[in-house]
């Protein structure tokens, strides 16, 4: 099969696990095509901007993101995705890009699955099948409810209820593994010590501070670290944003003697984290469930609106904590690094945590749902 995988660019969260999928396809002998779906496919260039740059915007400023973004993600504003995805030049954009490349499969790494794509796939009466794969893992926007999707795709059963609940219909839903980048799939983990070693890093206890894919962020928890005068490592890994940048190094000459290594962009991130006793930073689905996958805690330290049912998951399993306050995000950190015991309770948690990690399975699940879709579809030309 040619499988289509297409991406938003607001965030690494939907490109990365449609690379991943893409890689895991080509593994199992199919081939695959990767891009923009408002630049390449609906030829929207106004729109992917907007996209972009109003979600960086929004990761400077945290509580007003969840603020505004409560407000859009209406039942409402779906149905105007609908409309202006049928109603537009994307549909005779669409079909260009679908002559040129016919897809045999279309999976959607973002939301707009449901209202965008789907739409103009059923307008145009193309017999294809379009699959949405729910980046956020634990929550489905309203804008990527559709009983019309073929299939949507969500790491946990949590996700699931929430779609339910949104209207999303219960047989179009399938829990699927999260699909880890090859390098981390086959990854061997390392143990702390070793970690440690290999990277070059104090063996003491050590947070990973994720700024996710934008590597947008503030210095608060580290100006609270230095006022407990704490004798930990920090780790910053990928490539800062220019007002970030400048506050880590306003930091750094305040704090020239605080242990904050930041090594830049790394492609050996699964090491960073078997070397952290915990890992930091908004709720990122790729970060947190790397991390869950190499079995470290995480703390959630920006919660942003799609990812508000990720509080109750770490309440229900306990492999990790929510905290917006920098004081109360350092006093759980230091809680964690002087109880012993709240160490071992949480690794036992690991054990039991519901969730599944193979891009491999995932790509084969979807293969199976693409032949079952055209032999459906042969069966009913059959009878009709």
């Amino acid at each position: 099969m040619r499988i289509a995988l297409l991406y938003v660019d607001a965030g690494k969260g939907h490109i990365t696990p449609a690379k991943a999928l893409s890689d895991a396809f080509e593994q199992l002998g199919h081939t695959t095509v990767v891009e923009n779906l408002l630049l390449d496919t609906c030829k929207a260039p106004l729109v992917n901007w907007i996209s972009k740059h109003n979600w960086r915007l929004m990761l400077h400023i945290p509580r007003l993101e969840k603020i505004i973004d409560a407000k859009t993600d209406s039942p409402f504003n779906a149905q105007l995705i609908r409309f202006f995805s049928t109603h537009s030049h994307a549909s005779k954009d669409f079909k260009t890009w679908f002559d040129h490349n016919r897809p045999d499969c279309i999976v959607v790494t973002h939301f707009l699955a449901a209202n965008l794509i789907k739409p103009i796939v059923d307008k145009l009466q193309l017999d294809v099948p379009v699959f949405e794969y729910a980046a956020d893992v634990f929550f489905t926007p309203n804008a990527g409810i559709n009983s019309n999707l073929d299939k949507l795709y969500i790491c946990t059963e949590i996700g699931k209820k929430l779609s339910i609940e949104q209207g999303q219909s219960e047989d179009t839903i399938t829990i699927c593994p999260f699909p880890l980048k090859q390098s981390m799939m086959h990854f061997k983990p390392l143990s702390k010590q070793e970690a440690r070693k290999k990277l070059g890093l104090k063996d003491q206890f050590t947070v990973l501070l994720n700024l996710g894919g934008e590597g947008i962020g503030k210095t608060d928890i580290l100006e609270e670290m230095v006022k407990r005068n704490l004798p930990w490592q920090v780790v910053t890994v990928g490539s800062l944003s220019k007002t970030t940048e400048l506050l880590y190094q306003q930091f750094r000459d305040n704090h020239p003697d605080f242990s904050l290594i930041s090594p830049g962009f790394v492609d050996n991130i699964q090491d960073y984290i078997c070397a952290c006793d915990v890992q930091a930073g908004k709720a990122g689905a790729n970060a947190l469930m790397e991390s869950l996958y190499l079995r470290r805690p995480f703390l959630v330290s920006n919660l942003l609106y799609a990812a508000w049912p990720t509080k109750d998951f770490m309440e229900i399993h306990q492999v990790g904590w929510v905290e917006n306050s920098s004081k109360k995000q350092v006093d759980i950190l230091q809680h964690f690094c002087e109880d012993k015991q709240a160490q071992q309770d949480m690794e036992l948690q690991f054990d039991t945590l519901p969730l599944s990690f193979d891009s491999d399975a995932l790509a084969s699940m979807m293969l199976r749902d693409a032949q079952a879709y055209y032999d459906e579809l042969s069966s009913r030309k059959i009878l009709g």
